[in-house]
């Protein structure tokens, strides 16, 4: 995300993507929530520094059709992101770059959601199946990097 990665600390992102964000602080994590960008870091206790463990894009949040979800320096990279994020345009891409994506069972409820593995870049993408999250095959958010193999 504009080359930021999990490895930066909190204070390096909030240079990048703004200080407008919300905290979801405890003695040992730290999520902060960016609007269309999430951030984790976990720790060992107060006083020792974060660790970054990984962070998302909540496409979902695109559907309110707030601009202001999105933070300016996203904003004015990426322009205006269609709504909603279907998932076909985004494998179309991705096939066109030679990135491959492999279907990977969704634990919870896979009549609602289906989830694809890049192993290359360890993201799980979240595509809606059902209605419950959105419209089906539109893309609902993406992790990086998410642990181990699906």
């Amino acid at each position: 995300m504009l080359g930021a990665d999990r490895t930066w600390s909190p204070e390096r992102v909030a240079e990048l993507l703004g200080d407008d964000y919300g905290d979801n602080p405890s003695d040992h994590s730290l999520g902060r929530d960016h609007g269309l960008a999430e951030f984790f870091w976990q720790r060992s206790g107060p006083g020792q520094p974060w660790e970054g463990t990984h962070f998302s894009v909540q496409a979902h949040r695109l559907r309110v059709g707030d601009p202001e979800l999105i933070s300016p320096v996203l904003r004015e990279r990426y322009g205006i992101v269609p709504v909603p994020v279907p998932f076909a345009d985004v494998a179309a891409l991705l096939e066109a770059r030679d990135v491959a994506l492999a279907e990977v069972p969704y634990p919870v409820d896979p009549a609602e959601m289906r989830t694809y593995w890049q192993p290359g870049s360890r993201t799980l993408v979240y595509v809606v199946a059902g209605s419950y999250y959105g419209r089906a095959g539109d893309v609902y958010k993406l992790v990086n990097p998410s642990s181990g193999t699906p």
